[in-house]
């Protein structure tokens, strides 16, 4: 069973909130990432792949935000489901839709059948970014966000101040596990047949 049985539910939640919603879903879902608004990420927004790679930059987990996630409908086409979320988020936002409109520099992650890929909103189509959510980059953004002594950045929150009484699972170990956990198409579930229909 989902942690979270609705996207609405979560996207009033923090950034981390999301994101942990979209890497845990047991369906086809996607995220919304955007740069944070910080002046680190100034002017890297709005900025085509090309002017990335010329600048000698690449994007940045820790530079994002995810802003929004939804379920993905199902099309065989990968191109076309990008593109049908470039439009929807441009032309019919969702009303809890609270980003800019899907811009270049923008990122959409997509998990189809327990594996994500993730994708630069370019000036002309889309670009592939395999590797940007590896598990030790999103475990660094996390920690540094809910992290009170910052010299101790080693994979525990806040482990000089409090002591945790209830053991949490590790999110680099779920990613791990998600990583490397064989693909198979998912089951469908035997239908339920009501007396009624009988």
């Amino acid at each position: 069973m989902p942690k979270i049985e609705k996207w609405d539910e979560v996207n009033g939640a923090s950034a981390e909130s999301r994101m942990e919603a979209f890497l845990e879903s047991v369906t086809d879902s996607y995220a919304i990432m955007q740069l944070r608004r910080t002046d680190e990420t100034a002017q890297d927004r709005f900025m085509n792949y090309d002017w990335l790679e010329r600048s000698g930059r690449v994007p940045e987990i820790d530079h994002y935000e995810v802003v929004y996630v939804g379920d993905l409908s199902h099309s065989a086409d990968l191109n076309a489901m990008l593109e049908g979320l470039y439009v929807q988020f441009n032309v019919a936002r969702p009303e809890d839709f609270r980003g800019h409109s899907l811009s270049v520099s923008d990122i959409v992650a997509l998990r189809q059948n327990g594996v994500v890929s993730c994708h630069y909103v370019d000036s002309v189509g889309f670009r592939e970014l395999p590797g940007f959510l590896q598990p030790e980059n999103y475990l660094r953004n996390a920690e540094m966000s809910m992290e009170d002594d910052y010299n101790q950045l080693d994979g525990i929150v806040n482990d000089a101040s409090k002591e945790s009484t209830q053991e949490r699972p590790s999110v680099l170990e779920q990613l791990k596990m998600e990583r490397d956990r064989p693909t198979e198409p998912p089951k469908r579930a035997a239908r339920v047949v009501d007396d009624r229909e009988i």
